[in-house]
């Protein structure tokens, strides 16, 4: 009776240790996953952490189309931009329906005239081309395409438009890169759905009629998957945008809203290591640099405009690109700086980022 009594209490006495020792090991555990979830971040972070990149390239997108809506003269616009602003870098566009707006038939006077000024003063050009391109609606496809039924007609069609393209503006010294297509595969404006193939298509004409000049894919820098776009170019082009007016495909009942991005700066590097992407091969193409609201910016009241692109604003976002470590920074914007200086008596915007260019 003694012994089995002893036995019981060694057996309970050993469970007990189990049941201590297990208890231990698993609280070890916990606390060693709740110290590497803490900790691996920080390390991440201080290793691919951005550096604010030194000797900036900063740049221009330019669209004649928005200068004219606005009620601007374009081609003082745009000279204004590289003569006072002092713009080296522009992003300029080939609109598809005003070079073949009538099918074979085609007209780059428009584009010429942009490049042949930009010859004179030796600034670099990245030159888009394709059916989606920078500015609302996004997409310029020609009347006479849009009405073509026969998806593979559509498609020769275009095959044949960047053909004629390449071959009439390669000569152009100023091209520096090529652009094909703008945000192909991010469901943003009133476009046709664009498949990978046919970007690849696109491609791969331009590379066999150019193969000196790169060749960069624009993807958005907050919504985007970036590898895909990457993965077909030399270069992927980014978006950055910090406060829009939008409506996020009606997620919020078909109401449009001011929503500000809550991205840290140092976020894009770590999307790039993540997505498998140089950072080196990033070019921030579209840093907003100007309202984005209900209505054309010239036709915004100054509470809307400063709900998104205050002169606070306009300051604090050029800091947070800087800080990215991004060498190329292309602003939005630069015509509306105009407007805001020429038609509304403030000259802030346009004279500040001056002073940037002209450093």
């Amino acid at each position: 009776m003694h012994f089995s009594t002893a036995l019981k209490s060694q057996i309970k006495r050993s469970e007990y240790l189990i049941k201590r020792l297990f208890f231990l090991k698993l609280i070890r555990t916990l606390l060693l996953a709740l110290v590497l979830i803490i900790v691996t971040p920080l390390i991440v972070f201080f290793f691919i952490r951005p550096k604010p990149a030194t000797d900036i390239n900063y740049g221009i997108t330019f669209s004649h189309k928005y200068a004219e809506q606005m009620g601007m003269d374009w081609k003082d616009t745009y000279l204004k931009i590289l003569d006072d602003l002092g713009s080296k870098n522009m992003r300029l566009v080939v609109y598809w329906d005003d070079s073949e707006k009538t099918l074979d038939t085609y007209d780059y006077s428009i584009i010429k005239w942009q490049l042949d000024e930009a010859e004179k003063r030796n600034v670099n050009v990245i030159l888009t081309m394709g059916r989606k391109v920078p500015r609302y609606p996004e997409c310029f496809e020609p009347d006479w395409w849009k009405n073509t039924s026969s998806e593979d007609t559509r498609n020769e069609e275009l095959y044949a438009y960047i053909f004629r393209t390449v071959t009439e503006l390669r000569g152009y010294k100023s091209i520096k890169m090529w652009q094909v297509e703008n945000e192909p595969f991010f469901p943003f404006g009133t476009c046709l759905p664009i498949k990978k193939a046919t970007v690849e298509k696109e491609i791969s004409i331009v590379r066999n009629m150019d193969s000196s000049r790169k060749i960069l894919v624009q993807d958005s820098g907050e919504g985007g998957f970036w590898f895909p776009s990457y993965q077909m170019a030399d270069y992927l082009g980014i978006s950055m945008y910090r406060k829009i007016w939008y409506d996020f495909w009606g997620v919020f009942f078909g109401k449009f809203i001011y929503f500000q991005y809550p991205l840290s700066y140092w976020s894009y590097k770590i999307r790039a290591n993540v997505f498998g992407v140089p950072p080196e091969k990033i070019i921030v193409t579209e840093l907003q640099a100007e309202p984005w609201g209900p209505g054309l910016n010239s036709l915004l009241s100054e509470e809307d405009k400063n709900q998104t692109m205050s002169r606070t604003d306009f300051l604090e976002t050029i800091s947070y690109a800087q800080k990215t470590g991004f060498k190329d920074l292309y602003l939005w914007g630069a015509e509306w700086w105009l407007w805001e200086k020429q038609n509304n008596g403030n000259p802030f915007y346009w004279d500040t980022a001056k002073a940037i260019f002209r450093k």
